[in-house]
């Protein structure tokens, strides 16, 4: 294990990416829990090794795998690896820090780092996200041109710390999808994080980090396909849990028991169903939301808003069914009916529960049942 190691820091799919360039397609691969499969049938044998010393090729070490094997095989990695084996390259994807430095103490000059290349953020890429917010958002014209306005410092390509941002307002008016479409014009799958479902011991491990075993947020943000992160509700925990948030909302670092993530010109959003800033340092304290860079406030919805918002799912619903049964639905009263009544849904979610039903309920008495 003394030729090459490549640490790679980032997404799944660009770790794999970044195997099919390095490793030929005739080259032979080992993974690392066929290594120790292969250890543990030694120790078995009371060290009385099986095939002798095993020459390695290619060593594939996966993020997943860390999670797989006993405290003891991270604390002894390097000896764990070499131990019968000659290892020619090694390739481990998003290892905990005690690998990473036991590998830096014994094999500093052999290491490359490879990472995620986010997309950076220019004067283009804003006019497109821009163009992709105006167009898939619905209404929040102010929201929308102070979410940008936020971005742009991000164009500065010396800014290095994470722009933080708050969503407030009614749920289902647009933030999420927001972030969503922020997220997809820059190449990558949004990572979402719920904080309501943070409310036991397990939530707290899950952000503060416990065993290397455990899912982490630390895990979630070193593997973020896009250098967008979202924390949905971030008001529904304990205060307590804001001590993690500092240094990452600060620096752009987050640290935890077994990982360091570099957050560096990320966009952090959070979400909360408040309807002012008031509201918001009441329930959260001043000294996380002075952290935060800006609040912006997603308003309700217009009637003319709504019936845009009606006319897209209601059109892109139908496109699920034959043309038999969308004249079916075409020839009842309800897209009339919900468009006479948009006064009674809140939000987009609620129109498009009530809407996608009531097809599904026709369908079902004319088609199925019938």
């Amino acid at each position: 294990m003394n030729n090459k190691i490549y640490i790679f820091i980032g997404s799944k799919k660009d770790f794999e990416s970044f195997l099919d360039e390095k490793i030929a397609a005739d080259e032979d691969i080992t993974y690392f829990m066929d290594l120790i499969k292969d250890y543990n049938a030694n120790l078995r044998q009371q060290h009385a090794y099986l095939h002798g010393i095993i020459d390695v090729k290619n060593l594939i070490v996966h993020a997943d795998d860390y999670a797989s094997v006993f405290e003891h095989v991270i604390q002894n990695f390097i000896s764990i690896v070499t131990t019968n084996h000659d290892v020619d390259t090694t390739f481990l994807h998003n290892p905990p820090r005690r690998v990473i430095e036991s590998l830096q103490a014994s094999y500093a000059e052999n290491i490359e780092y490879e990472y995620t290349k986010y997309r950076n953020i220019d004067r283009d890429v804003l006019k497109e996200i821009w163009q992709n917010i105006s167009t898939d958002i619905i209404g929040q014209e102010k929201a929308k041109k102070t979410v940008v306005s936020n971005l742009f410092r991000l164009c500065n390509p010396l800014q290095k710390k994470p722009v933080v941002i708050m969503f407030l307002g009614d749920s289902g008016i647009g933030k999420t999808e927001t972030a969503k479409v922020i997220s997809r014009v820059l190449g990558g799958r949004l990572l979402r994080v719920q904080f309501s479902m943070m409310q036991t011991m397990e939530g707290y491990n899950y952000v503060f980090g416990s065993e290397h075993s455990k899912s982490s947020l630390a895990k979630d943000l070193m593997s973020r396909e896009s250098n967008v992160v979202l924390i949905d509700e971030f008001d529904k925990v304990n205060p307590n849990f804001y001590n993690a948030f500092y240094q990452m909302f600060d620096e752009g670092v987050y640290i935890d028991t077994n990982y360091k993530v570099d957050l560096s010109r990320c966009i952090i959003i959070c979400t909360s169903n408040f309807m002012s800033e008031k509201e918001v340092i009441k329930s959260m304290g001043m000294p996380i939301f002075s952290r935060f860079d800006d609040a912006i406030m997603f308003e309700y919805l217009s009637i003319s808003e709504k019936e845009i918002i009606l006319d897209n799912i209601y059109n892109s619903y139908l496109q699920n069914f034959s043309e038999e049964e969308k004249q079916i639905v075409k020839d009842t009263n309800i897209y009339q009916w919900h468009k006479e009544n948009l006064h009674r849904f809140k939000n987009v979610r609620i129109i498009k529960s009530r809407v996608e039903k009531a097809i599904n309920d026709l369908l079902v008495d004319k088609v199925i049942i019938e």
